[in-house]
């Protein structure tokens, strides 16, 4: 393993891939960091569903004002206009790489291949061929094209700070659970988001655990708008094996669907699929607050009233040919997939639009410290339109890369010893199991701070946090060395507490209901007066501060 690279990438979905790539091709020394294998995570558990600016019946202002109206207030409006200036560009850069979108029966991107997705007013979503699968297997495929070194299962356990400059990562190689120091001019995170903190009850894969945020805050970044953790409204409820999974977002419900609280009251009824995610999570929220639900705590989702409508065959046939019912078949059977019978859903936790502060180039106040994808704050606001995250992890991986190379290129890399070490967590004899303890947080954060959140709710989770916090210096880890699974739920717990803090923390600041963040206790918008970025830092103490910014204000 090498030891000095231009530019280190963590994470190995769609941004980082895309950010290695960029930096790559701009003649950077690049080197990917990531926990699992690359092209895996949730770029590869999504269903390839990405919004496209410039198609045929589309006009750039419609896309900036779907953004923003979506966010509510909190997008950064240069970033949310650089989206979209950027969509056309990356995901032809993603077809260059051997990716391809679904074209109709002439060849082109227009009438049946372009679809609506969820907060939309227009459409502009294409389909992936091969769902998120066929995504990650191209991305995995288009690294061996150029000069980048994988190292695939290996944590990024620190940042190297020198003269207030990144200049390199810590990493855990968990093949051998030995540490590792890599320098670079410039590190990117593209860690992804932190929905794992609310297992089971997540669409997530497990390394969604905020290990960016966790990263970024302790090395002098900003964070924003931390509270707000979209749900997606349609969620397997049973069996276990498939709980939290995706099974739909609004447009799932088609022009008649409805949605039935646990008592035959009617919660939705027509046009579900014009509304955005955070308004059918709202409406689900109350009779699901209530106890008012199905057998497996959910709501019923009614379908069938499709298939009365003239054109309900080829509604059902759109809807299910982007794969985002597919998870129904297995769970729920054939009746229910093909929309003879209603099938219960509930919100699950799906994507953080808050995260790390950075420009349009992913660049943080830390100099030689990059953002792109989940991890960065600032383009979605309160509430992320469906299928814009697939879109904004490749227009602004390029960016980072891209960035992140010519910062390297401009910098004289401080020099410092290079060490390899075997992890120091390895045979701990405490009393408690790591994995113990991230259940235990899981459980506090979805009954205080999921669906809907109350001042005292989160005031019993922060401290439920600090004191898992503190059993958390008392773990037991096993003595393997080689893929030691201990070893990989202790580093992650760490980055769990952490992110876990900020979410609490940024929530109890928000008073008010405002997109993804619902306070039954503040169950008001709070109108422009909370027009304002909840933003978090870390003091030199190592204490959490906070305050409020005017939305897009200058990085």
């Amino acid at each position: 393993m090498k030891n000095r690279y231009d530019v280190i990438i963590a994470g190995g979905g769609g941004a980082g891939v895309t950010a290695a790539i960029a930096a790559a091709q701009a003649g950077a020394k690049t080197a990917l960091v990531c926990k699992e294998p690359v092209g895996y995570g949730n770029t590869r558990m999504a269903v390839g569903i990405t919004s496209c600016a410039g198609l045929p019946g589309d006009d750039r202002q419609a896309f900036v004002e779907d953004l923003l109206k979506s966010g509510d207030g909190l997008c950064n409006p240069q970033l949310v206009e650089t989206l979209v200036d950027g969509t056309r560009d990356a995901l032809g850069f993603l077809e260059q790489l051997g990716h391809t979108f679904v074209r109709n029966e002439e060849g082109y991107l227009e009438g049946k291949a372009i679809n609506r997705a969820g907060g939309h007013t227009r459409s502009r979503t294409l389909n992936s061929s091969g769902s998120g699968v066929g995504m990650g297997q191209i991305l995995r495929t288009a690294l061996q094209k150029f000069p980048i070194d994988l190292i695939e299962d290996a944590f990024v356990l620190d940042l190297c700070r020198r003269e207030n400059m990144v200049c390199g990562v810590r990493i855990l190689e968990l093949a051998t659970g030995l540490e590792h120091t890599l320098q670079a001019g410039a590190v990117v995170l593209a860690t992804g988001g932190g929905s794992w903190l609310f297992y089971p009850q997540t669409s997530n894969n497990r390394g969604s655990c905020g290990d960016g945020y966790a990263l970024a805050l302790r090395h002098g970044a900003r964070l924003q708008d931390m509270e707000q953790v979209q749900a997606i409204p349609f969620g397997i409820t049973h069996p276990d094996a498939y709980r939290g999974l995706l099974c739909g977002e609004p447009v799932v419900a088609g022009p008649a669907g409805r949605i039935i609280d646990g008592e035959g009251n009617t919660v939705l009824d027509g046009a579900i699929n014009s509304m955005s995610r955070a308004e059918v999570v709202r409406a689900m929220a109350r009779p699901i607050g209530n106890g008012q639900t199905a057998e497996h705590g959910g709501l019923t989702l009614d379908l069938t009233p499709n298939m009365k409508l003239d054109n309900g065959s080829e509604i059902r046939h759109r809807i299910r040919s982007s794969g985002i019912t597919d998870n129904v078949l297995p769970a729920y059977g054939k009746k229910a997939y093909d929309w003879e019978k209603p099938w219960e859903v509930l919100p699950t936790a799906h994507f953080f639009m808050g995260g790390i502060q950075a420009d349009a180039d992913g660049a943080t106040a830390v100099p030689g410290l990059y953002a792109a994808g989940e991890v960065m704050g600032g383009v979605h606001g309160a509430n992320r339109l469906g299928s814009a995250a697939l879109a904004e992890i490749m227009v602004f991986g390029l960016r980072a890369g891209r960035a992140a190379a010519k910062f390297a290129k401009d910098h004289v890399q401080p020099s410092f010893s290079a060490d390899s070490i075997p992890s120091p967590l390895i045979g701990l004899q405490g009393s408690h199991r790591p994995a113990h303890l991230s259940r235990r947080l899981q459980q506090l954060m979805w009954h205080h701070a999921g669906l809907v959140r109350d001042r005292d709710g989160l005031l019993i989770a922060l401290a439920g946090v600090d004191a898992l916090q503190a059993e958390a210096g008392d773990l037991s880890v096993s003595k393997e060395q080689i893929y030691n699974g201990d070893l990989r739920d202790a580093v992650e717990l760490d980055f769990m507490l952490q992110t876990a803090k900020l979410v609490l923390i940024s929530a109890l600041e928000r008073e008010e209901s405002r997109g993804a963040h619902l306070r039954s206790d503040f169950p008001q918008h709070g109108g422009s007066n909370w027009e304002q970025n909840i933003v978090l830092w870390q003091d030199d103490s190592g204490q959490i501060r906070h305050c409020q910014e005017r939305c897009g204000h200058k990085q």
